[in-house]
C-alpha cells in the first residue's frame, strides 16, 4: 500500500537532469486510503447536500477535497471559489484578515493545491499567502508555498519558504527531502545530502529519498554509498526505473561490469513496461475535459494492473471514477484489480456495477468469474465465464478459464470441445494443447494416441517447458514405452533439474525397465 509520506501535499522537487513537477496529493488534509473509501458515493453525497443548502461551506470543502484527490483540479479551483465567495458573504465589515481563521487558511491551501496541479504557480503562490496570513503555523502550507516557488526555479524564495517548514515541523520527511532538493539545485552538495539523510532516517522506506541520495553520491564519487543507495530506491518503489539505470552506471564505475550488464538489461525490461506510463501522465497534464482525464486515468490504471501494481490501479480507477462515474470499463478494471488484491467482495461490487450500466458487457462476467474462480466458488464461476463466452465468441480468456474449471471438476469430454474451440480462436498457444493432451489421457475411455499428439504439438509450439515434457513421459509410461517416456522425462530434468516429482518420475521409468 502507498503509504502516507507526510502531513502536507507531495509536490515533488525532481532533482539532476529532471524538470520540475507536480506530483500527487498525499496527505491529511486530502487523502483517504483508496480501499476504504467510493468516491464517486462521496462525490454524489456532497453534491446531494449542496442541492439542499449551497452555504455548506465544511460539505464543499470536502467536495473540493475529493476533487484534488482525483486530480480534478479545475473542479477543485471552481468549489474553492464558491466558498470563497460564501465566506465572503458571511463576513462581518471591518474584520477581514483579524485573527486565526482555520477555515479561510484550509481554504487557500486548497486553492494553492488546485492551481498547482494545473501548473499555476503564481497563482498557487497568492492562494499560499494568503492560508499563511490565516494560519502561520502550518508547516505544510509553507512547503507547499517552496514547492510553487521551486517550481518556477525561484529558489531563494524557495528555501526561505522550507526553513520556515521544517523549523515548525521538524520530523517531516518529505520536508527534509524537497529541501534536500532545493539545495541541490544550488549546488551545495553536503546540506543536500545531510537532508535527504534525515528523510530516510524518519521514513525509512521513502524510495524517492534514497533515490536521490544516490546522485548526491555519485556525484561525489562514492560508488558503493551511490549503489546501495539506488537499490534501495528501486526496493521500496518498483516504478522507479531510473534507480536501475544509475545502479547500472554505479556498478560499471565501480569495477563491476557483469552487475551494471545484468541491472541494464532489467532497466530496459522495465522502462519499456513503464514508458507508456509516462506518455499517459503527459497526456494527463496537458488534458483539460473532464471526460478525458477520466479515460487518461483509466488507461493508466489499465497499465498499472498489467504490470502487477493492483493498489496503484484501484487509486486510478477511481479516480476515474470520480470524474466519470459511468466508466464501465473501469469498473471492469476496478473489479479485476480488487480481485488480485484478494478483495473479493468489492470485486463482485465493482463488475455488478459495471452491468448495470452495460447488461452485455462480457468483460464484466468475465470478471466475475475471475472473482468467483479466485475464491473456489467453480459453479459460480463457470457460469459467468460462459455467460461471457455466449455474448463474445472470440472471447479467448473466457474459453480458457471454462476449459481450466472443467479440467479440474474432471468433466473432460466438455473441456476437450473448450480447448478446441480455444485452439480455433488461437492456434499457436502452446497450453491449449497440452491441457487437450490431458484431457485425452485422464479420460475414462482414454485416447492415449491423440493425448500424445497434442502433447507433442505443445512442445512442438513452445520447447522449454518442463511441465509439457512430463505430461508426455507420463503419456508414454501408460502407453508402455518407457524409453521414449525416459527421454521425455529427462527433457523435463533438463529444464528443471531440482523438480523432484520428475526425479521421482524418473525413477519409477528406470524402475519399470
Amino acid at each position: 500500500m502507498v503509504r502516507k509520506l507526510s502531513s502536507y501535499t507531495v509536490a515533488l522537487v525532481a532533482l539532476v537532469g529532471c524538470h520540475l513537477t507536480f506530483w500527487q496529493v498525499l496527505d491529511a488534509f486530502c487523502q483517504e486510503t483508496s480501499d476504504a473509501v467510493d468516491i464517486t458515493t462521496r462525490i454524489r453525497a456532497y453534491k446531494a447536500e449542496l442541492v439542499v443548502d449551497g452555504t455548506r461551506i465544511e460539505t464543499r470543502l470536502q467536495l473540493a477535497k475529493v476533487y484534488l484527490q482525483i486530480e480534478a483540479y479545475t473542479e477543485a479551483v471552481d468549489e474553492y471559489h464558491r466558498i470563497i465567495a460564501v465566506m465572503e458573504a458571511n463576513t462581518v465589515p471591518g474584520s477581514e484578515g483579524v485573527g486565526r481563521n482555520l477555515d479561510i487558511s484550509a481554504t487557500y491551501y486548497g486553492l494553492g493545491l488546485a492551481y498547482a496541479g494545473l501548473e499555476k504557480f503564481e497563482d498557487a503562490v497568492v492562494a499560499y499567502q494568503r492560508a499563511i496570513t490565516s494560519v502561520y503555523d502550518w508547516a505544510y502550507t509553507h512547503a507547499a508555498l517552496a514547492s510553487a516557488y521551486a517550481n518556477m526555479h525561484r529558489y531563494t524564495e524557495a528555501l526561505d519558504a522550507y526553513k520556515v517548514a521544517i523549523a515548525l515541523d521538524p520530523n517531516d520527511e518529505m520536508i527534509h527531502h524537497q529541501l534536500g532538493n532545493v539545495y541541490s539545485k544550488r549546488g551545495e552538495r553536503s546540506a543536500a545530502i545531510k537532508h535527504q539523510q534525515h528523510a530516510v532516517a524518519i521514513a525509512p522506506e521513502f524510495a524517492a529519498a534514497h533515490y536521490q541520495l544516490g546522485l548526491l553520491y555519485a556525484q561525489e564519487k562514492r560508488w558503493t554509498d551511490a549503489i546501495t543507495s539506488y537499490q534501495t530506491a528501486y526496493t521500496h518503489d518498483k516504478t522507479l526505473v531510473e534507480a536501475l539505470y544509475n545502479l547500472a552506471q554505479a556498478s560499471l564505475r565501480a569495477g563491476n561490469p557483469s552487475a551494471a550488464r545484468e541491472q541494464m538489461a532489467l532497466f530496459e525490461r522495465q522502462k519499456s513496461a513503464l514508458l507508456p506510463l509516462q506518455e499517459l501522465r503527459g497526456a494527463l497534464q496537458r488534458e483539460q475535459g473532464t471526460a478525458g482525464r477520466a479515460r487518461i486515468l483509466a488507461n493508466i490504471a489499465r497499465l498499472y494492473l498489467k504490470n502487477g501494481f493492483y493498489e496503484k490501479a484501484v487509486w486510478e480507477y477511481q479516480k476515474a471514477l470520480g470524474m466519470d462515474p459511468e466508466l464501465v470499463l473501469a469498473y471492469n478494471g476496478l473489479g479485476i484489480a480488487y480481485t488480485m488484491l484478494g478483495k473479493h467482495s468489492e470485486a463482485v461490487t465493482a463488475q455488478q456495477k459495471a452491468l448495470e450500466l452495460q447488461p452485455n458487457f462480457a468483460k464484466a462476467y468475465a470478471g466475475l468469474g475471475l472473482a468467483y474462480f479466485s475464491q473456489d466458488e467453480a459453479e459460480s464461476a463457470l457460469q459467468h465465464y460462459q455467460r461471457a463466452a455466449a455474448l463474445e465468441p472470440q472471447f479467448l480468456e473466457a474459453h480458457l478459464k471454462i476449459g481450466t474449471i472443467l479440467l479440474k471438476q474432471k468433466r473432460y469430454a466438455e473441456a476437450i470441445d473448450t480447448y478446441k474451440t480455444s485452439a480455433a480462436l488461437a492456434p499457436d498457444t502452446a497450453e491449449i494443447y497440452h491441457n487437450l493432451g490431458i484431457c485425452y489421457a485422464r479420460q475414462a475411455k482414454a485416447d492415449l494416441e491423440a493425448a500424445r499428439r497434442y502433447a507433442q504439438e505443445a512442445i512442438r509450439l513452445d520447447p522449454n517447458v518442463a511441465s509439457y515434457y512430463n505430461t508426455l513421459a507420463l503419456i508414454d509410461f501408460r502407453r508402455g514405452d518407457s524409453p521414449q517416456a525416459e527421454q521425455a522425462i529427462r527433457k523435463a530434468l533438463e529444464l528443471e533439474p531440482e523438480n523432484r516429482n520428475y526425479q521421482q518420475g524418473l525413477r519409477q521409468i528406470l524402475e519399470s525397465r
